[in-house]
Parts: C-alpha cells; structure tokens; sequence
C-alpha cells in the first residue's frame, strides 16, 4: 500500500529513514481502520440475513421506526369506480423500533505501532483480533434477537411448544437431527408465505447440519464443498432449496449435549436467554435452527469498527480501540402471509 505525499513516504516501509519527524511516525487510523473493517466484513454471518439501515442514522438519530406492513389484497377494479382499499396491507399503526443501544470496544496495547503498521504481517495479527472481537460482539447480538423473540413466539405461558396458536411458527424434528419430512413441512411454509425461497435464508447449528448431510435426498446440495467455500471465515455452507445454508456458531443453537439456556457473557457480546423449558426440569425444547427471510431481521450502525488511539508511556505501548454502535431488531408475526422466520424445534412433550 502506498502512500501518495509529496515526501514520498511508503508507509508499509517505515518511512523514509530521516531523523525529521513526518507522516511514517504517526499513528494512521485509516491503515487500522480498513483492516479491521475487511476483517469485520468477512466474519461476520449474521449481516447476510437481514437489512442494514446504517443510512437511516448517519447523520443523526437512534431509533429507526418500522411500520408493520403486510401483503396488500388484490380486489376487481371497474374503470371510472373508486378503488376499494384493503386496510390490512397497509398497517402502518403497528411498527417495530430498532435502537441503536449497543455500544462495545475491544482494545490492545501494541509495543511499536509504527513498526507494526509498516509490515502486513504485524498489522494482520492486531486487525484480525480486534475484527474478530467486533464481529463476534455483533452476531452473538443478532442471534439474540433471533432466539428471544422466537422463544416468545414458540412456547406459551407453561414454556411447551406448539400448545398455542402459533404452531405453524416451527417444524418439530426429532433431536437436532433433520429429516427429509422436516425440510417437506418447511419448504411448504416458505412457499405459503411468499411463493418462493427468494430471500430466505436456513440457519443450522452444527449437529443440524451434519444430520443433513446424511440426506441422501439433500445433501448434494452442501456437498460440492463440505462446509461450503469460505466457510471458515463466513459460516455459508452451499444452499439447499433455493436458500443459502448457514453454520451457525452460536451460543443460543442447542446441540446434542446440552439445552439452549445461555448466561450472559458481556466479553463476547453474549445476552442471558432462558431456553424454552416450561418448568425447568419437565421440558427441554430446543431451536437447532431456522429459515429466516430477510425482511425479518434489520440492524444499522452508527459507529463501525471505528479507530481511535493514544500513547500510554506507562505501557511504552499505544492503546488502539476499535468502537462499534449498534442496534438490531427482529420482527415477525403470527399472521397468514406475514411470518418471516420458522424456526427447527426440538420438542419434548412433559
């Protein structure tokens, strides 16, 4: 990368080996800035399955309003007739608010900060810290939003699954395994609601996903990469049913070992969520994963991966914080033709 100035400084090189101080010398927030960014951009998953309104407070602002709108009836018109309006797609009375409420930073001391941002090796094991810290705090929030709100909207007042009206709100599998019936109910579903598979997208935890691998059915699908192609750094694992596949790494995905309650881990971005058992020791109800569309979910910045810095001389070292401001909301309904998310269950009657 190099640096246009009329000194003719090449930053990655160190500068120009003068005594006189000059631009090599500094600290450079956009060499940081970028690479935590790029790092924060291919690590993050969960940014692929909803909307940024980042725009929306750019400039000012920490709530975003979003009206409730569903599918609009279509009614015969007669030329010259006044047009009759169907009030339940345009219910704009109801809305969902997204806050900006998460504010986090992740910091570290570096010894030779000029040293380290004149050589990609360096910098790259600094960024790729602070990006993974940024991104990890993001996802852990999204994937929040997805299970607290699908816990309210799966489980009644007794926390037992599909004891209420929104039983078409999941799939019942059995254990995290999937099974060709599982994914028959799901994509009759999807379709139910918008007609297609054009926008959604199925989240699985690990042990779903590998169960779906063993469908002889499906499981060409995922298998011209067995994780999918970059599936390291971005969690997509190929695509089934028109729908890109997910792995999710997430704290509120069960497993085969242990349920879904989560404690709060403020180091990682990690909110407390109770799973869905009713009573704490008769039920043990479990979401291993969901189809998701992206109107569902939305998220926006106001502040990303943001660079800041300042000399310690108590360290000898310079404290480099990268700050990051977000909200994220989850919407969904238990309307025909307005649900957005459908989650894979784990129930266990009491």
């Amino acid at each position: 990368m190099a640096f246009t100035d009329p000194m003719d400084v090449n930053v990655q090189s160190g500068g120009t080996g003068k005594h006189a101080r000059d631009v090599a010398d500094q600290f450079i927030p956009e060499v940081w800035g970028q690479a935590i960014l790029d790092v924060f951009q291919q690590t993050t998953m969960m940014q692929n399955l909803g909307i940024n309104l980042s725009p929306n407070v750019a400039n000012s602002g920490d709530v975003i309003h979003l009206p409730h709108i569903g599918v609009p009836s279509l009614t015969a018109h007669t030329q010259g007739s006044e047009i009759a309006i169907d009030q339940s797609g345009s219910d704009t009375d109801t809305e969902t608010n997204l806050t900006i409420d998460q504010y986090n930073v992740a910091s570290v001391y570096v010894p030779d900060i000029v040293n380290v941002q004149s050589s990609y090796d360096l910098l790259g094991i600094y960024t790729k810290q602070l990006g993974y810290a940024v991104a990890r705090g993001f996802d852990n929030f999204l994937h929040y939003q997805v299970a607290n709100n699908l816990q309210g909207l799966l489980s009644n007042a007794t926390g037992a699954v599909g004891a209420d009206a929104n039983t078409s709100m999941h799939v019942v599998t059995t254990g995290s395994a999937l099974s060709q019936a599982n994914l028959t109910s799901l994509m009759a579903l999807i379709l139910g609601e918008t007609g297609s598979t054009d926008g959604w997208n199925l989240v699985l935890s690990p042990d779903m996903y590998a169960t779906l691998n063993a469908l002889t059915e499906y499981a060409q699908g995922t298998q011209n990469a067995p994780l999918g192609a970059g599936f390291g750094a971005t969690g997509n694992a190929g695509s089934l049913l028109g729908m890109p596949v997910w792995v999710a790494q997430s704290p509120y995905m069960g497993s085969a070992s242990g349920g879904a309650d989560v404690s709060a881990d403020v180091a990682k971005g990690i909110l407390a969520v109770d799973d869905l058992e009713g009573s704490g020791s008769e039920n043990n109800d479990i979401i291993y994963g969901y189809a998701i569309h992206e109107s569902a979910m939305y998220y926006a910045f106001s502040k990303q991966a943001k660079i800041t810095a300042s000399y310690r001389h108590a360290y000898l070292s310079t404290l480099v914080t990268c700050e990051s401001v977000y909200g994220g909301a989850f919407r969904n309904t238990d309307a025909d033709g307005n649900r957005r998310c459908f989650a894979l269950v784990d129930y266990e009657a009491s």
